[in-house]
């Protein structure tokens, strides 16, 4: 394999250099993900990022979370170097997914998170569609309830004309095959999207492969109303990390070929087919369907939108001879969301509004074989979450600008089958004022102020845990802390100020400092005995500082730097899963400097990433991964105006590292790439 790919390196590097015509006068596109924090000419009352994705369709990345990486406020922590889906691999200001929203162009694609599925699948993402990621980082706005991170929005390329192939092989069976095209006919836009991807196993049975397919059509009508529909299929089928350690545990002998790891263990647990053995795997089935239709007026607009997402998961685990132990399918998410909201401007003033109505669901599951002792599998729990907000963004003179919202919320739970006689009835409600303010000092200083109330209700598993261990005074031999007590909403107040600068014409810097203060912290973690309870506080506060400096018409530096503290107070004597006075995997320190270079026929990549030292007492003890630093590099050759090729190194170094306790990380990854456009 090895020896296959620097064969085609050499041979595209040749290509390269020889017998190339004429290049076209007009600006070049280049096929890999270029990660820009840029400072708008016009600057919002509230502080927002914008990652911009130029022609997506990337020469290595395959997910949103590989995007994201450099960006300050982002922590990533993966398991496998292509398609990893946890609800901890991307974190927002410290908060994993159960705590910020993902949108998809401006629809939440937030899921129900239970029976193996996740509460953001970064995977059913068609990339090579993605134009930008907006990220606004904290509870700012109204129009966004039920959050304490904040907002990830991902937008798709509206009214592009034309498509792209993007092939890519590389080391570890690293693969991308990936097509999008789009065009119009009349008052009709359509984009189609048709990928493939996956690797080999690093971690002992850790293979990936997936097939997506979308299709995205917008028509406008005439020049006030407009409809979009959009359906997006993705087949996944990964292994199981089967745990690889001397001494044969779970009964599975070593195998010295693969790195030493722990492995997964499948939910609820109870037998021995909850140890993946070699041969075990998941394959998810997952449909997300998205519709809107839109009415512009002479000030503004306003919109209805809906989406509905359809899983299912098939689970797979077999013995050492190869007999199968469990074979279950399970229908993970069935949820969907109705929504309106509008915007009129009148007079300096921008206002909104709107409400929607989510219902969290999942579905009836079945068993090719059962193993003795596993339960039926129906949907217990059932959740609907409605919220309605007003705001205003306001010009208050030439250098000031607010905004003003104000978000109601409303929480119900309810048992969703008769069998589920431990889940309890749970209501809840809160009204969230939020208050943000945009000074522009000069013309080249602008500061940002805000001060947010912030509330967050339980998620689909939060909810169900606590209901199962509520009569429980014991659960694991130990003391169950949310024994006979009512779970509450987490709430609390958040403060952020922050400024940007542009020093001259080549160099402007930003740095936000943040403190967010939450009551009633709902400490869980899907690790048996599964305990879910009200703490009295968890504090989150640290600083971000992003800065570009150009250095001339073809290179520029983008740095970034990020410095998080948490601490968490009222923590359970005998809980010793997860970390007791902090929060888990939340490094103190983070930096990237990525160095570009783009001048026609060339684009250079140089990226250094540095992640300091994290703790994880997921397992009892408290374990300790020490600071790392990785870096990669990219060269992008320009064949013509319609063909470029690339070569990509990840993790240049060679570096041992992992980024979760016991998972090692690929070292030196080789891929090479070539993308034509259409």
């Amino acid at each position: 394999m090895m020896k296959k790919i620097w064969l085609m390196i050499g041979l595209l590097l040749a290509a390269a250099m020889t017998g190339l015509p004429a290049y076209a006068a007009v600006a070049p596109s280049y096929d890999m993900e270029e990660i820009i924090i840029t400072a708008d000419a016009y600057r919002p009352a509230v502080a927002e990022d914008t990652v911009n994705v130029k022609l997506v369709t990337p020469g290595k990345a395959t997910t949103i979370p590989e995007i994201l990486r450099q960006s300050a406020g982002i922590d990533v922590q993966s398991r496998a170097i292509a398609g990893d889906n946890q609800d901890g691999t991307v974190k927002l200001r410290g908060f994993d997914a159960r705590r910020y929203t993902v949108m998809l162009n401006g629809r939440p694609i937030n899921s129900a998170g239970v029976m193996g599925g996740q509460y953001i699948d970064w995977t059913t993402i068609p990339l090579n569609t993605v134009e930008k990621i907006q990220i606004i980082k904290g509870a700012k706005l109204a129009s966004h309830g039920n959050t304490l991170g904040g907002v990830i929005n991902i937008v798709t390329r509206e009214d592009a004309v034309g498509g792209n192939l993007n092939l890519l092989t590389g080391q570890n069976g690293r693969y991308d095959y990936l097509f999008n095209y789009a065009g119009k006919a009349k008052k009709l836009h359509f984009e189609v999207a048709a990928n493939k991807t996956g690797a080999d196993a690093f971690l002992r049975n850790n293979d990936y492969d997936a097939t997506q397919l979308g299709v995205r059509l917008a028509y406008k009508a005439n020049g006030a109303d407009s409809f979009e529909f959009g359906v997006n299929n993705t087949e996944a089928k990964r292994g199981y990390i089967v745990a690889n350690k001397p001494g044969n545990p779970y009964g599975v002998a070593y195998d010295p070929s693969y790195p030493v790891s722990d492995g997964d263990v499948l939910s609820p647990g109870g037998g021995a087919w909850a140890y993946p053995q070699p041969g075990s795997y998941w394959k998810k089935y997952n449909t997300y369907y998205d519709f809107s239709y839109k009415h512009r007026l002479a000030s503004g607009f306003w919109q209805i939108t809906y989406w509905k997402n359809d899983e299912k998961r098939r689970e797979v685990n077999v013995n050492g001879t190869g007999a199968v132990t469990l074979d279950r399918t399970v229908i993970s998410d069935r949820s969907d969301n109705f929504g309106f909201n509008g915007q009129y401007t009148a007079k300096g003033h921008t206002y909104g509004y709107g409400a929607e109505y989510k219902r969290l669901r999942y579905g009836y599951g079945w068993y090719d074989y059962r193993p003795a002792g596993a339960s039926d599998i129906y949907p217990s729990q059932k959740v609907n979450l409605f919220g309605a907000y007003i705001d205003d963004t306001w010009q208050l003179d030439r250098r000031w600008s607010a905004y003003i919202g104000l978000r109601f919320d409303r929480f119900e739970g309810r048992r969703d089958d008769s069998r589920a006689t431990a889940m309890r009835d749970f209501d809840a409600s809160a009204v969230s004022p939020k208050l943000n303010f945009s000074f522009r000092n000069n013309a080249a200083t602008t500061t940002f102020i805000a001060l947010n109330r912030i509330w967050r209700a339980p998620s689909m598993a939060e909810y169900y845990w606590w209901g199962q261990n509520f009569s429980s005074a014991v659960a694991g031999g130990k003391a169950n802390p949310s024994f006979q007590t009512q779970l509450k909403p987490e709430k609390g107040t958040s403060y952020e100020v922050g400024t940007e600068h542009r020093f001259n014409a080549r160099y402007t810097s930003k740095i936000i400092f943040y403190y967010q203060d939450i009551d009633d912290y709902i400490n869980f973690q899907h690790v048996y005995p599964y305990f879910c309870y009200n703490i009295d506080r968890v504090k989150v506060w640290g600083a971000e500082w992003e800065n570009t400096y150009k250095m001339n018409g073809a290179s520029r530096l983008i740095f970034s730097y990020t410095n998080q503290h948490t601490r968490k107070v009222g923590t359970a004597a005998g809980d010793t899963v997860g970390l007791g006075g902090e929060l888990d995997y939340r490094p103190r320190h983070k930096a990237s400097l990525t160095y570009m270079y783009d001048k026609q026929p060339w684009q250079f990549r140089y990226s250094v990433n540095y992640v300091g030292r994290q703790s994880d007492g997921y397992s009892g003890p408290t374990l300790v991964i020490g600071g790392y630093v990785v870096h990669n590099v990219a060269f992008v050759r320009e064949l013509d105006a319609k063909r470029t090729i690339g070569v990509y190194i990840d993790n240049l170094f060679d570096k041992n590292y992992m980024e979760q306790y016991n998972y090692p990380m690929a070292g030196r990854l080789v891929s090479v790439a070539y993308n034509q456009k259409i």
